[in-house]
């Protein structure tokens, strides 16, 4: 990699400028920070404004129709600018080199395994060629520590432990698109999350496909928690550790006792459900579990401080009124901290978009809104609760017209959940962690006071 990283350089000068627009999940944030390490680390020059870049680089989406849609919006946006335009992830891989002839505006595409290429790639496009590098089957090195250029703001990183999903859920085409599951080695995490850390990081935010399978596929048995003892232990720099993309069917009594009595990773976890209902959940294909009420109450009484943030997909085919009420009262009894709900949307080459009878889509979306309605009220008595209450909370900047501090307590993951504004009577910086007495609440945000040393 370094030598095409220098022959990329003898081709082309150092003031080559790349600008890059990232797409949908924050394992792409992740692909998309390694590629603008790699570059800047081989000398190109990054910018924040399309029109001032010789090289435009678009990490897409490809999950749902709508992802489709905003990643090719946005390569054609980006195609009125005459520029270099270097189109990478989900997109790429799910139409490989069709992309290609499609887009006479696209200059080069590449998969989801070949972005750690990205420098040759830049280079290769500098010097005239157009082509397709797409390997058929994706799977992204997971050997290797990849310099990064963090784009997130705040004092937070988003930290991959593994690669790809071997799920096989009806609605998914994930692991079309990424590859079999993969899990990084456990050296390797530790090395990166010092890295992270020492170039300011607080918080470790652990992402995969699914997180708690991390390592069941090398056959010592799941990793999970002995990965987030290494971490406590050997990151003095992390002080909040974080888990996101948690499997129900992989929530043991083990891991949860060990994340109880870490005092580093922070009492949440972030554990997408998709339904509530078991006849939706087996037309889904998802992993078997315990009903959902008993999972949830299992998981509070093993850890009774934990914060549980899920998603659901509504108007799934075959579900029914009934189903759906058995969301709505789900949401209604487990009072879930956090919810995002999705109306289901058929993914072609998925078993999901030919199940009979679909739903219709006002029907999809209305019931995607009398989720949200549910939980909005839940939400919102959840956070009336925490007035009075003193928090931990992760300062991420100050508000330039009021001068409020802006950031998150522990229950609120970076860029999908909510934000407490908290005032102070003395200086705070960001990646400070303050304890705020809660003054205010709002269904998704919070009102505090730091409180005096």
């Amino acid at each position: 990699m370094v030598g095409e990283s220098s022959n990329s350089l003898e081709r082309h000068p150092v003031t080559t400028k790349v600008g890059v627009v990232s797409l949908g999940c924050s394992k792409n944030t992740v692909d998309t920070e390694n590629m603008l390490g790699l570059l800047s680390q081989s000398g190109y020059q990054m910018v924040s404004d399309e029109r001032e870049a010789d090289v435009l680089l678009v990490n897409t989406c490809s999950f749902i129709d709508e992802a489709q849609r905003e990643s090719i919006r946005t390569i054609l946006d980006l195609g009125t600018l005459s520029k270099k335009l270097i189109v990478t992830g989900c997109l790429v891989q799910r139409h490989k080199g069709d992309l290609l002839a499609e887009l006479p505006e696209v200059d080069a595409v590449i998969g989801t395994s070949e972005f750690h290429k990205i420098v040759d790639v830049v280079g290769r496009v500098q010097s005239g060629e157009r082509f397709a590098m797409v390997q058929d089957k994706a799977q992204a090195p997971v050997s290797v520590i990849l310099p990064r250029l963090l784009t997130t703001i705040g004092p937070s990183a988003y930290l991959k432990i593994s690669e790809g999903c071997d799920h096989a859920c009806t609605f998914c085409i994930i692991p079309q698109l990424r590859g079999r599951y993969a899990s990084r080695p456990m050296d390797t995490i530790i090395d990166e999350a010092k890295m992270l850390t020492e170039g300011g990081v607080k918080e470790i935010v652990l992402i995969a496909e699914d997180t708690t399978r991390y390592g069941q596929e090398k056959g010592g048995g799941f990793q999970f928690p002995r990965l987030l003892e290494r971490l406590s232990d050997e990151v003095p720099g992390a002080e909040w550790i974080r888990v996101l993309y948690a499997y129900p069917n992989y929530m043991s009594d083990e891991l949860l006792t060990t994340m109880a009595r870490l005092p580093k990773v922070v009492p949440y976890v972030d554990m997408p459900l998709q339904h509530t209902h078991p006849d939706i959940l087996k037309a889904m294909r998802r992993p078997r579990h315990e009903p959902v009420d008993e999972l949830i109450h299992r998981m509070r009484d093993l850890h009774p401080n934990l914060v549980i943030r899920t998603t659901f997909i509504t108007g799934f085919p075959t579900e029914t009124e009934e189903h759906h009420a058995h969301m709505l009262e789900s949401v209604r009894t487990l009072k879930l901290d956090h919810v995002g709900a999705f109306s289901y949307s058929p993914q072609t080459g998925t078993p999901g978009a030919t199940m009979k009878p679909a739903v219709p889509k006002r029907e999809r979306d209305s019931r995607r809104n009398a989720v949200m309605r549910e939980q909005q009220a839940v939400s919102l008595a959840i956070h009336q609760s925490l007035v009075g209450k003193v928090l931990p909370m992760l300062v991420e900047g100050v508000e330039t017209d009021t001068g409020r501090l802006v950031g998150r307590t522990h229950r609120d993951a970076p860029e999908i959940d909510g934000t407490t504004f908290a005032t102070s009577l003395w200086p705070v910086f960001a990646g400070e962690i303050v304890p705020v007495r809660i003054t205010g609440a709002e269904a998704y945000d919070l009102h505090g006071e730091v409180v005096t040393p």
